[in-house]
């Protein structure tokens, strides 16, 4: 409060609007004492009952003035009285008339007082302080309405939802006219809410009308304000209006909606991650602290999309240090000022390294030594791979052969390998390379050593970069043609968040060599995908935005697979992540490494061929 003060009487602006606000609420204050004289007495004005300048009047108007400032109505804006502000007149009002009233029989009033009018002019300067307030508050939107008015048409916005988050954002719809937004009403499915209006706007029908209430309307804009509501009310809301013109927005969740306040910047157009086959998944973490917890944590790739997702997560478990490797100077450098200005986590050491970089992943290992090692860092486009398969073997798969040395070496206790659906049945390089790298940790975990290998298999990573939904943002700005593959392609799909959940719950459950794969839910045809994308971005397909199909690319899948026919799995405690628990593609250890060293001097020699007969030598289940 002093510091609030201080900055008041250090702005001339605010202080004297202040003192202007302060003389207003008096001087309305002491008209509703002559109003409640002349409303007691019959309209005849009896001076003595009036009180103003004796002594009684004085106090009661210091009174005022002390409660006046004590609930800040002269700092309050007039422009935007809400419930909160007239309570705060009542209150103020309530308090002066209580703590005064006593004060008129010691002061000796008794004889020309009246009970009645005093209890009239309380009421009385309650409406006079609020509608005064309220006034205004029509005034300056009335003012801002046609103020700002564009030539663009207004578009007609339809609410779905008729509770707090709705009614908070038409409030701010309104107070924001620039926006050309004309709300139609609300639809819900309450019946209570049925023929109600909020603000004068109606709660037009229930949600299953929608359709028809589009038509009817002209709706050009459909805002889904229910931010607990489950994805499956969402995806029928979209469904509904599938085959209309209109913009489909929604609010965030309400878990994100920090301040508690609905505001019009926290409408946002619907995004893909919304609409995701299944539930987002949500896993109890707990037991992941108990292994990071005061550990060093070493994450390579730490700049790229998941490895930057697994340090903003492991940093919460109170690891001693985080060891951010990544070769990209800019992505390391983002992330360690993320950790230090947002997370407050200063333990952090930034390291810029290839980990092809024999020795430098040792001296890494050597000085720092990392307890925990989560390996990201991988190449990962399949058509890029095909054109240099060279980059693939000699990143993906020697890379990780010296993390896993070193970390033999230097008795790591956890490494845990990111993989992928695409190593499964592999018919491209990458997935091969993947493949060769999830054999690798199969391998070392043979020896009877300290180290718990790990490796998991994700599908694609919404929002991750080059991801579809990437590469169909850009597209749309720059081209307005969706490109795909093949109209039966299929994909699994998960989220940033809910892949590097899986990481570090399967570090926590895995003992050495296994293979965790999540259960994702159903695949979802790229096409479909592609359609809704367009629709919840505001455009119409083939009117605004084409999808043209360009064949495939080179090595690139129907539909994705995350398991073999050869590999059994089974259930884990957690409900969400499956083990495979029998493979019987591995070979003999020996044929293994000496055709891995063969791999590598092919791969050093650019010999695309000799690479890809290498690979299908090492790998049975290679399909190229």
């Amino acid at each position: 409060m002093r510091k609030f003060f201080s900055r008041v009487f250090r702005n001339r602006a605010v202080l004297e609007s202040a003192v202007a606000k302060l003389m207003l609420d008096i001087i309305l204050y002491n008209i509703s004492t002559f109003i409640a004289v002349l409303i007691r007495f019959d309209f005849t004005l009896r001076a003595s009952y009036l009180h103003i300048d004796d002594h009684f009047g004085i106090l009661e108007n210091l009174f005022f003035v002390i409660f006046n400032i004590a609930f800040g109505l002269p700092f309050q804006s007039f422009e935007f009285t809400s419930v909160k502000e007239i309570t705060d007149v009542f209150i103020a009002i309530a308090f002066s008339k209580l703590l005064a009233f006593p004060f008129g029989y010691i002061l000796g009033v008794r004889q020309n007082f009246s009970r009645g009018a005093y209890f009239i002019s309380f009421l009385v300067a309650f409406l006079l302080l609020s509608i005064g307030r309220l006034s205004y508050r029509v005034f300056y939107e009335k003012r801002r309405k046609f103020g700002n008015k564009s030539n663009k048409r207004e578009k007609n916005v339809l609410i779905i939802g008729a509770g707090d988050a709705g009614e908070k954002l038409l409030r701010e719809i309104l107070s924001h006219p620039e926006l050309n937004y004309r709300v139609i009403g609300f639809l819900d499915d309450d019946p209570r809410k049925k023929r109600t209006t909020i603000h004068g706007y109606p709660v037009i029908a229930e949600i299953n009308r929608l359709p028809y209430v589009i038509d009817k309307y002209a709706v050009d804009v459909v805002i889904f304000a229910i931010p607990t509501a489950s994805k499956e009310l969402l995806k029928k809301v979209v469904s509904l209006s599938s085959s209309k013109n209109v913009e489909i927005k929604t609010l965030p969740a309400i878990w994100e909606i920090v301040s508690g306040r609905v505001t019009i910047q926290d409408v946002k157009n619907v995004e893909l991650e919304d609409l995701l086959p299944r539930a987002s998944i949500r896993m109890n973490l707990e037991p992941v602290r108990n292994y990071l917890n005061g550990k060093t944590v070493l994450i390579t790739g730490a700049g790229g999309s998941i490895g930057s997702e697994i340090v903003r997560q492991v940093v919460d478990f109170g690891p001693k240090a985080i060891i951010l490797l990544g070769r990209g100077e800019n992505r390391i450098f983002d992330i360690e000022r993320e950790l230090i200005e947002n997370k407050s986590f200063d333990r952090v050491i930034p390291v810029i390294c290839d980990i092809r970089n024999r020795e430098k992943v040792y001296k890494v290992f050597e000085e720092y030594k990392p307890e925990v090692i989560f390996h990201t860092a991988a190449h990962k486009h399949v058509p890029l791979m095909e054109k240099n398969p060279d980059e693939a073997i000699l990143n993906n798969v020697f890379g990780t052969k010296n993390l896993l040395d070193a970390a033999l070496r230097f008795k790591v206790d956890r490494f845990i390998n990111i993989s992928t659906d695409k190593a499964v049945n592999p018919i491209n390089i990458m997935g091969a390379s993947k493949r060769v790298t999830e054999m690798l940790l199969q391998y070392y975990s043979n020896d009877g050593n300290e180290t718990k290998f790990a490796s998991v298999r994700f599908g694609n990573v919404l929002g991750s970069t080059g991801s579809v939904i990437e590469v169909f943002k850009k597209q749309i700005k720059e081209t307005g043609v969706l490109t795909i593959t093949d109209p039966q392609m299929e994909r699994y799909f998960m989220l940033i968040p809910e892949a590097v959940q899986l990481v570090l719950q399967a570090a926590a459950l895995g003992k050495n060599g296994e293979i965790f794969v999540l259960k994702m839910g159903d695949p979802v045809n790229v096409l479909d995908f592609a359609k809704h994308f367009i629709k919840l971005s505001g455009f119409e397909l083939d009117k605004d935005i084409q999808i043209k199909i360009i064949g495939n690319r080179g090595g690139e899948k129907l539909k994705e697979e995350l398991w073999s026919e050869r590999e059994k799995v089974s259930k884990t405690q957690n409900p969400y992540i499956l083990r495979i628990v029998e493979n019987s593609n591995l070979q003999s250890e020996e044929d293994f490494f000496a055709k891995l060293d063969m791999l590598e001097k092919a791969a050093l020699k650019f010999d695309t061929e000799e690479i890809k007969s290498l690979l299908k030598e090492i790998i049975s289940e290679h399909k190229v």
